[in-house]
């Protein structure tokens, strides 16, 4: 079952990429910042690369709002970085779920899947953690539906 709004964010860190170059991704060292968490079934998969790009072309928006974005599958680093140049370079990192293989995804309540069948793939969510760490905002997405970024940004912006 997902995490609910109010309930606190499970702290969690993760290797990422920003594609030139890899480093480590910590939840809890974002503090005093809204940070979109975007969990997403798999790099190079259409929906996904969609999603990806959108948030891409609002990512000023993001950062007006004070968040940061970081983007999450059970894909490595390796993939993480080949996925961003071939996007043509994303400003945001993606981190991995891999290793214990999506313990962030289920420590959320988004992996086993809900939504789906493939057992390989966590669920398409976006969670929205607050500057005090809780969960503002969350939603869980059909695995075939990109989510609406002005959804995204106007639960945000009501949380700022």
């Amino acid at each position: 079952m997902p995490l609910n709004i109010g309930d606190a964010a499970p702290d969690f860190k993760a290797g990422q990429s920003t594609g030139e170059t890899q480093g480590e991704f910590q939840l809890s060292a974002k503090k005093g910042k809204n940070v979109v968490l975007v969990f997403y079934p798999g790099d190079f998969t259409p929906v996904c690369t969609n999603e990806l790009a959108l948030i891409q072309e609002d990512l000023a928006k993001f950062a007006a709002a004070n968040a940061e974005v970081v983007g999450l599958s059970t894909d490595t680093v390796f993939s993480h970085s080949a996925f961003q140049k071939s996007l043509g370079g994303l400003s945001f990192p993606l981190a991995t779920d891999r290793w214990p293989y999506a313990e962030i995804a289920k420590s959320y309540g988004i992996y086993p899947p809900t939504k789906h069948k493939l057992p390989f793939w966590n669920d398409r969510a976006i969670f929205i953690v607050d500057k005090n760490g809780k969960i503002a905002w969350q939603k869980i997405y059909e695995i075939g539906h990109v989510p609406d970024i002005d959804e995204v940004l106007g639960a945000l912006q009501n949380i700022s």
